[in-house]
């Protein structure tokens, strides 16, 4: 009977390739492995038809699905293939990692014992306080049985690569990991080299179990203890133990069985559930479930699939990557940029490129130093966008396998891609996309995100951006409390977000989202409490900022094949209520207060087009022409209305002069005038481009300004062209420029326009008296 232990680094695909060769030798009949024996009725499913990885075992308890822990897997992960060896060999396979049914409830107890050591702690400084005491005396200090008061700072176990590579003289532990492991060309010794490494690391560490989280690996190095021992009663003879290589020198003697049964008793327990879920090779560079993450798992998987000609093979579709997105990528540079890197490795005494020669001779030769290709290359080859998939038998929740037939049904299938779509909402295909989309972002599931396309016509058209993350499926999980559908679980959730909503605004959104996701349930629970809470409503800018939504509803909603006809009441009460309300609002604001009104009367305004109704416009023109007389506003709100009616030509040019030289007047305040000009220049300056009047008028203001009011009102100038285009902004520029130039020239012409207007023989009459007054004889006069 014996017990052969190989420690191996999660992800590592030298580890794997020797792993095997291993195995070869070893002819094992049991397997032990360190991951969840929580998991262990899914590892059948490993490789089932429909598994292809990277995939993660994911599990949870299902009363806190937010807790969920994650346990990767990638074609080269030493698990895995020892898992496949296991499989082809028919050996029994063993998981003989701490269950996380322990390890949750081991954290809600450590959680709730730092609590309570901090209550004892408060109350301690209370009851010193109390007693007029300055400091309370150190036998009144918690006990710190399960505080980790230790630094934060990284240990040796949080990172043992990172201290041998320190040791070697490495800075970087990937760099080191790969010239050690990766590239090695004979795996024989290898995990007795690693023994050897982590039994010298562990003797430098603190040997105090009682500290956390030291204490922890101590109860899990016991749990594979005990795996191991339950295996030998079992009667096999060549037992492999797989585990990470920092817990190998513990495990390498199995005495002390009631020390580590004492330090197991009485561990608590919680219910946890464990289903499988793609995953992205992306998310591999996290530390996640029981390893550390590698930072280029596209390259791990390339010297898996290609260990002797990976560095040619590497370069050659780099170069192909570069060619599909238009750059230039020449034979010649790829059989110089080879060179290159071999040259490197040569320098190094390397037997072979690795990655850090490889990246700098396609930097240099196929990206010629640009860092934007290089980039590119990261992406999409050195850490790449593969996602796994599973089989459709692992155990799923309801909603989740809602979901699935529905993205199936509507041939939406899940990419980490980014792809955009043009949803046509008058097809039922697109329609039902659109709402299954609108459905999960009310579940917190953000699939996808609408965008704005311009140049695209049509109310009919709905522009999407999609990216899946695969850590979405947490969030299915915690949707499932609402329900087992999409849909009912959409409208679960926007009934239980209204019961909580504040301001008639949230419920308008609220409203706008349902009728988006065609959630018919939910529709008129949601007007009835927006109506409730409408009918109270006081504030009138609130009344302003739930107004978009309920218009953008009242106009599109046929285009959805939604009915709209139950929100023109309360639309139409929601105006009333404006027109009527809006200039008290107005009155007494500060600066901020007005610029935040400004934007809620654009909405207004905004909303007013979208519906365009000749009855509400007109209302709303009288509502800005009275804010627009009244002198006691600020200045930025009258200047807005100004621009407004303007916009609409509620008001004419000749009007528009007036104004501006009444607002621009020496009476007023020159702060007032310039919020003023920024009311009436923000939005598009096509309208005001042949107003000769208002540019004459602001720059003999400007020009009127003392030095230290023009740089006290600079930076508000600035605001109010700062949204203009470039292109407008210049033409005004020139036209300001022009005018001025000739209204300089009309002032030079002056004098000779006069001599030709004059009657000379009258003027000559005068001459004589006005030389008398000056003292001037006449002939020289």
């Amino acid at each position: 009977m014996s017990v052969h232990l190989f420690g191996i680094r999660h992800h590592g695909p030298g580890c794997a390739r020797s792993l095997l060769s291993a195995l070869e030798a070893l002819q094992p009949d049991a397997i032990l492995v360190e991951g969840p024996p929580d998991a262990e009725e899914l590892f059948s499913l490993m490789f089932a038809e429909g598994m292809r990885p990277p995939v993660a075992i994911l599990i949870y308890p299902p009363d806190a699905p937010q807790r969920a822990v994650f346990y990767p897997f990638a074609e080269f992960s030493p698990e895995w293939q020892a898992a496949r060896y296991a499989h082809e060999q028919n050996i029994p396979l063993r998981w003989m990692d701490l269950p996380h049914r322990h390890r949750l409830a081991m954290e809600d107890a450590l959680a709730a014992a730092q609590q309570e050591a901090a209550q004892q702690e408060a109350d301690t400084a209370e009851q010193a306080d109390a007693a007029g005491e300055a400091d309370a005396t150190p036998s009144a200090q918690p006990e710190p049985s399960l505080v980790d008061s230790s630094p934060t700072e990284p240990t040796i176990e949080d990172d043992p690569l990172g201290a041998l590579a320190l040791a070697a003289g490495y800075s970087d532990r990937e760099l080191w990991w790969e010239h050690q492991i990766e590239q090695r060309q004979d795996p024989v010794g290898l995990f007795e080299g690693i023994m050897e490494a982590m039994t010298a690391l562990r003797s430098t560490t603190d040997k105090d179990a009682q500290r956390e989280p030291r204490r922890f690996e101590a109860e899990r190095e016991a749990y594979m203890r005990q795996t191991i021992r339950l295996a030998e009663r079992e009667g096999f003879q060549r037992i492999a133990v797989i585990c990470g290589a920092w817990h190998v020198p513990a495990l390498a003697s199995l005495e002390g069985a009631k020390e580590d049964t004492a330090l197991l008793k009485g561990l608590p327990k919680t219910k946890v559930a464990a289903t499988w879920t793609p995953w992205t090779y992306s998310r591999l560079s996290y530390r996640s479930g029981y390893g550390a993450g590698v930072r280029s798992p596209g390259w791990y998987e390339h010297l898996w699939l290609s260990p002797k000609s990976a560095p040619t093979r590497w370069i050659a579709q780099a170069a192909r990557l570069l060619r599909e997105e238009g750059l230039d990528a020449s034979s010649a540079s790829v059989i110089e940029t080879v060179r290159l890197a071999e040259a490197l490795a040569a320098l190094r005494d390397l037997p072979m490129p690795g990655l850090a020669e490889l990246t700098e001779a396609i930097r240099s030769v196929l990206c010629t130093g640009d860092e934007a290709p290089l980039a590119l290359i990261r992406r999409k080859l050195e850490v790449g966008e593969r996602l796994g998939t599973v089989p459709e038998s692992p155990p799923t929740l309801p909603l989740q396998k809602d979901l699935e037939t529905q993205q199936k049904r509507l041939r939406l299938k899940p990419s980490t891609e980014i792809k955009t779509f043009d949803f046509d909402l008058r097809k039922d295909n697109d329609l039902a996309r659109s709402h299954l989309l609108h459905r999960l972002n009310l579940l917190g599931i953000d699939w996808g995100t609408t965008e704005t396309v311009h140049g695209k016509a049509g109310t009919f058209h709905e522009f999407w951006r999609l990216q899946w993350d695969v850590e979405f499926v947490v969030k299915i999980i915690e949707a499932s409390v609402w329900g087992h559908t999409v849909e009912g679980a959409a409208t679960a959730s926007a009934l239980d977000q209204a019961a909580g909503a504040e301001s008639v605004a949230t419920l308008t959104h609220l409203l706008d989202k349902a009728l988006m996701a065609h959630l018919a349930a939910a529709i008129e629970p949601l007007l009835d409490q927006l109506r409730k809470q409408a009918a109270v409503a006081s504030d009138v800018q609130h009344l302003m900022e739930a107004l978009p939504p309920l218009a953008r509803v009242a106009r599109y909603g046929d285009v959805r094949q939604t009915r709209t006809e139950h929100l023109r009441p309360v639309l139409e009460g929601f105006l009333e209520r404006i027109y009527i309300g809006l200039a008290p609002a107005c009155s007494s604001l500060d600066q901020d207060a007005a610029y935040s009104m400004a934007h809620h009367i654009d909405n207004v305004q905004d909303c007013l087009d979208l519906l365009n109704e000749p009855d509400y416009l007109t209302r709303w023109q009288g509502t800005l022409a009275d804010l627009l007389d009244d002198d006691t506003l600020h200045g930025l709100i009258r200047g807005r209305c100004c621009r407004l009616l303007l916009d609409k030509q509620a008001i004419t040019d000749d009007e528009l002069h007036r104004r501006t030289r009444l607002a621009l007047s020496p009476v007023v305040p020159a702060i007032d005038a310039a919020y003023w000009i920024e009311g009436l220049l923000r939005g598009s300056p096509t309208v005001l481009l042949h107003q000769d009047a208002v540019w004459i008028a602001l720059d003999r203001w400007l020009r009127e300004l003392d030095a230290d009011m023009f740089t006290e009102l600079l930076p508000l100038l600035r605001r109010a062209f700062k949204d203009m285009p470039r292109p407008p902004r210049r033409s005004i520029g020139e036209k300001v420029k022009r005018l001025s130039q000739h209204a300089g020239a009309d002032h030079t012409l002056a004098p000779a326009t006069l001599e030709n207007s004059l009657n000379r023989e009258r003027a000559e009459l005068v001459l004589p008296i006005i030389a008398h007054l000056l003292g001037a004889e006449q002939g020289k006069a």
